[in-house]
């Protein structure tokens, strides 16, 4: 079995560290990387990571596809094709940036029809950011929440963790 975890969110929202502190967690673990960038440090296309995992009981092996969306606005016509078949995703909200800006990746969610999808909100930069997980939780409701500081690891397995949970249980439920 091979999950499609799908990470997307604003632009500079930490979709790209995400993956890389999974890389540097789950380095036993990495199968394949590919990421692509330009000298300012910023996302060219999508970054995938791939994982092959052992299931709690160990009799089982799980691929797990991670990708990222571009943040740039240049890139959203790539957007639909990366939207393609995803098994979870993960909304990365940017605590630096206002609701109504996060919400913008989330109604392109809704336009490419994941909002059926498995999804986890990971609201990060709280270190430096203002949007408060309340304020989050009004607007998304039952949707989980994960308080991340990506940068330094804080909250990025467990937001993992989660949406792979998630896409699991979504799994087992469709049979």
């Amino acid at each position: 079995m091979t999950l499609r975890i799908l990470y997307h969110g604003l632009g500079m929202a930490g979709k790209t560290t995400n993956l890389e502190k999974l890389r540097e967690i789950y380095s036993d673990y990495v199968s394949d990387r590919i990421h692509q960038q330009t000298s300012e440090g910023r996302t060219v296309y999508l970054d995938i990571l791939s994982l092959s995992i052992k299931t709690r009981s160990g009799d089982k092996e799980i691929g797990v596809e991670l990708f990222t969306t571009p943040g740039q606005e240049r890139f959203r016509i790539l957007r639909k094709w990366i939207f393609g078949r995803v098994d979870g995703l993960v909304l990365v909200l940017d605590s630096t940036r206002s609701l109504e800006e996060n919400l913008r990746a989330y109604e392109e969610v809704k336009e490419y029809g994941l909002s059926g999808v498995p999804m986890v909100l990971q609201l990060n930069k709280r270190d430096v950011g203002n949007l408060s997980p309340e304020e989050v939780r009004v607007a998304f409701g039952d949707v989980p929440l994960m308080e991340a500081v990506a940068i330094a690891g804080m909250g990025v397995a467990e937001t993992f963790r989660a949406v792979l949970k998630e896409a699991l249980n979504a799994k087992a439920t469709a049979g």
